[in-house]
């Protein structure tokens, strides 16, 4: 096992991982009953079961979705540097409008129809039919929302290009102090208080949770600015464990800790949905200064010691956007086969990721076999 020159392999690594969260978040989401899922378990979770699976998805959400709308930022600026205005975005809507496609008229009508009976007592086709006649396809992006979303971005970022017609100067700077950038998840903080009066925590348009939003905009930008200003190479060795372990223990702990304090205080879900209620503001700061934290341990930490690529990796690595798109069938699959078992839920749920994980990663590289799917996938 060696690091391969020349390649930003811990990047690539990190992504897996991140994918791999994913699919954790939904199978938790099945289990606990919070957040939305195609399928959720017929039977209620134990109290403590349900805290430390609501805590895990608290945690998860804290930073996974922002850290992946960084990492997409990080590569946009050079490869508009290397393709232009026309194949940038041609680039951009082959690879994230085509899976997403794939997923609308494809993964979730089938889904749908032969796994959730959504459409019970109509045929497959007529079924396809009322999916685009009453316009249901609109609502049939699932996690695709995050291409969708990102390849806005990118055009957004391209027609500022466009306009400014002139490349962005590369230049060292330093990173700024960690103080600073916990200054910085406070403002983001603010603005996601705010957000949350008209977006409630919770709430959707079509996928797009809007009260996440403030977050993956600033990543996403971030993610740019640190291109240009090497700042991933530049974030200092000595950050990464310590705000890595700082994250991993205090997010988890103090998530537990609200929730119990707001059921003593009899607070409600709603109170830290939005609006003016303390719980709303505590949990847009922890949100994001756990966020700084995470996405900076973690990019050190693989920066440091997962630069590496090997055949198993490399398989990972991949097929990772592959079990990205098709996870969401094979969990389902997975999670309505194990409904029979009488097991503890949270036994359910770490089996149901394991499972999942294991077999999305053996049918995204068996449809990446298939002639024409790689480029898509």
């Amino acid at each position: 096992m060696s690091a391969s020159s020349g390649r930003l392999d811990f990047i690539d690594n990190l992504r897996w991982v991140l994918i791999v969260f994913v699919v954790g978040i939904h199978a938790a989401c099945t289990y606990s009953g919070v957040g939305g899922w195609f399928d959720t378990s017929p039977t209620a979770p134990d109290p403590l079961s349900l805290l430390v699976m609501v805590c895990f998805q608290a945690t998860l959400q804290a930073f996974f979705m922002g850290l992946m709308f960084f990492l997409a930022g990080y590569f946009v600026p050079t490869s508009y540097d290397r393709k232009g205005f026309g194949r940038f975005v041609a680039d951009r809507a082959f690879r994230l409008g085509l899976p997403t496609l794939l997923f609308v008229f494809v993964i979730q009508i089938g889904m749908a129809t032969f796994q959730l009976g959504w459409y019970a007592g109509l045929t497959p086709v007529d079924a396809y039919r009322a999916y685009l006649s009453r316009g249901q396809w609109i609502d049939g992006t699932g996690p695709m929302w995050f291409a969708a979303a990102l390849l806005v971005f990118s055009l957004l970022y391209a027609l500022v290009r466009q306009v400014a017609r002139r490349t962005p100067v590369c230049r060292s700077t330093p990173v700024p102090p960690l103080t600073v950038l916990l200054a910085g998840a406070i403002a983001i903080a603010a603005v996601t208080f705010l957000v949350r009066f008209v977006a409630p925590f919770g709430s959707s348009w079509h996928h797009f949770q809007f009260c996440f939003f403030p977050q993956y905009i600033a990543l996403f930008v971030l993610g740019i600015v640190a291109r240009r200003r090497g700042w991933i190479a530049a974030l200092p060795r000595r950050w990464g464990k310590s705000a890595l372990w700082t994250a991993m223990i205090g997010a988890p702990l103090t998530m537990a800790a609200l929730l119990i304090v707001n059921d003593l205080t009899h607070g409600t879900f709603d109170d830290a949905r939005g609006g003016w209620h303390w719980q709303a503001a505590v949990y847009a700061v922890w949100e994001q200064v756990f966020c700084v934290l995470f996405c900076v341990g973690l990019l050190v930490v693989f920066r440091e010691a997962f630069n590496i690529r090997n055949r198993l990796i490399g398989f990972l690595s991949d097929n990772g956007f592959a079990v990205y798109v098709i996870h969401p069938p094979v969990l389902v699959a997975i999670t309505l086969a194990m409904r029979p078992l009488a097991w503890p839920p949270l036994a359910l749920f770490v089996t149901a990721w394991v499972a999942a994980i294991v077999a999305s990663f053996a049918a995204g590289a068996f449809l990446r076999r298939l002639p024409g799917f790689k480029q898509i996938l």
